[in-house]
C-alpha cells in the first residue's frame, strides 16, 4: 500500500486530536493540505491556535508578468511562505488587520478585504463614489463629496468586532489627506468622520473602540459616538504630554497611545483614561515589542508570549523602491483563519 494511503486511513478522531496539538498557523495549513481525510477531520477555522507572530508581506506587488504569487516572510522562523493569490493580481495592498488584507485597484474602483490563508473575500465600497458624512455640529454645509482617489496609501485599517457581526464597523485612514472613512459590510458607500477644523493640522491618528471613535491630536484627544453625532468631547493634554509621530492602539483594557513624548524624550506607551481624564504612562513596557508598519501604524505584542521575541525592541518594515514606481512599504500581517 502506498505510504499516502496509509496516512489517509488514520482514524478521524486520531487526526483531529493531532491537529489540536499544532500551534503554528503555517504547520496547520500544511497539515490540512496532506489529504482530503485529514482536511475533513480538522476544523477549517480552529480556535485552539494561539495568537500568531506577524509575517512581513513583500511589498513588490507588480511585475511585468503578475501571476498572483505573493511572498510572506516569517522572521521568527526565517521562512518564506509563497501563496498563490490570483485575487491580488494588479491590486495594491495598503493595510492589514486581524488576518485580513485591504486591497484596492490603482484608482480605487475596486476595494475588498482578503484573508490570504482562507481565501475569504469581503467586498467594500469603492473609493471613486460619493462619500456620506456623519452629520454633526462641525459639518460642512456642502453635500456629499467625491474622493478623487489617486492611489494615495491608506495608512491604517481597523474594525471593531468580528466581520461577521452586523454591527462591525470598518475604519480606514488616509493620512495624507487627514481623511477618516468608515463603513459596514454591505454598504454602498463610505461615511466620512469629520475632524475638528481648529485641530486639523494637528491631527495624528484615529481608532475605533467600544462603539466610539478616538481621534488623537498633538495636544488633545477627541471622542465621538457615531450614534450621537452631536456629542463630541475634546480632552486637552497637559503641555508636557504633547505627542509626536504617535499612533493609537486598542486593547483589552482600552485605548493606548504609542509615540514620542516631550515628557520622556523617547518612545513610550500611555493608557488613555477618560474618567478622570489622564494619559497614564505605562512604565513596565520592557516586555513589549512594537512592529512599525509605516510612519504612523504600529502593532504591539507582548514578548512574554513568545520566546523568539526580544522585549523592548522595535521591529521595522522594509522599503522597496523601484526606479519607475513609487515607494512601497512592507505590510505586517498577523495570520489568522478565524
Amino acid at each position: 500500500m502506498h505510504l499516502y494511503s496509509k496516512w489517509a486511513l488514520l482514524p478521524q478522531l486520531v487526526v483531529h486530536l493531532i491537529s489540536e496539538k499544532i500551534k503554528s498557523m503555517g504547520d496547520y495549513v500544511r497539515f490540512r493540505a496532506v489529504c482530503s481525510p485529514w482536511r475533513s477531520a480538522s476544523l477549517s477555522k480552529p480556535r485552539h491556535l494561539p495568537p500568531q507572530l506577524p509575517w512581513l508581506m513583500n511589498p513588490q506587488w507588480f511585475s511585468l508578468k503578475d501571476e498572483g504569487i505573493r511572498l510572506f516572510y516569517n522572521p521568527w522562523e526565517s521562512k518564506i511562505h509563497k501563496l498563490h493569490l490570483p485575487e491580488t493580481r494588479n491590486m495594491r495592498c495598503y493595510a492589514s488587520y486581524r488576518g485580513w488584507l485591504l486591497l484596492t485597484t490603482g484608482q480605487g474602483s475596486e476595494v475588498f478585504l482578503l484573508n490570504p490563508l482562507t481565501r475569504d473575500r469581503i467586498n467594500l465600497p469603492p473609493f471613486d463614489t460619493p462619500v456620506k458624512h456623519i452629520r454633526d455640529c462641525w459639518d460642512n454645509p456642502c453635500n456629499d463629496f467625491l474622493i478623487m482617489y489617486t492611489g494615495i496609501p491608506i495608512g491604517k485599517m481597523t474594525f471593531s468586532v468580528d466581520l461577521a457581526d452586523r454591527d462591525c464597523l470598518i475604519t480606514v485612514l488616509l493620512h495624507h489627506w487627514r481623511l477618516i472613512l468608515c463603513c459596514q459590510v454591505g454598504d454602498s458607500c463610505w461615511t466620512r468622520v469629520n475632524i475638528c477644523p481648529n485641530l486639523l493640522l494637528e491631527f495624528v491618528d484615529v481608532t475605533y473602540y467600544n462603539g466610539q471613535f478616538y481621534l488623537l491630536y498633538k495636544k488633545a484627544m477627541e471622542i465621538i459616538e457615531p450614534k450621537k453625532s452631536n456629542k463630541r468631547i475634546v480632552y486637552d493634554f497637559e503641555p508636557e504630554l504633547e505627542v509626536f509621530c504617535a499612533s493609537l492602539l486598542e486593547g483589552e483594557l482600552g485605548v493606548y497611545v504609542i509615540g514620542y513624548s516631550t515628557l520622556t524624550k523617547g518612545i513610550n506607551m500611555f493608557q488613555f483614561q477618560e474618567q478622570p481624564f489622564n494619559l497614564k504612562l505605562m512604565t513596565k513596557t520592557n516586555n513589549t515589542v512594537f512592529l512599525n508598519n509605516s510612519y504612523y501604524t504600529w502593532l504591539a505584542l507582548c514578548s512574554d508570549d513568545w520566546d523568539s521575541l526580544d522585549g523592548g525592541s522595535v521591529y521595522m518594515d522594509y522599503e522597496y523602491v523601484p526606479t519607475v514606481w513609487e515607494l512601497k512599504l512592507g505590510v505586517w500581517f498577523q495570520p489568522s483563519i478565524v
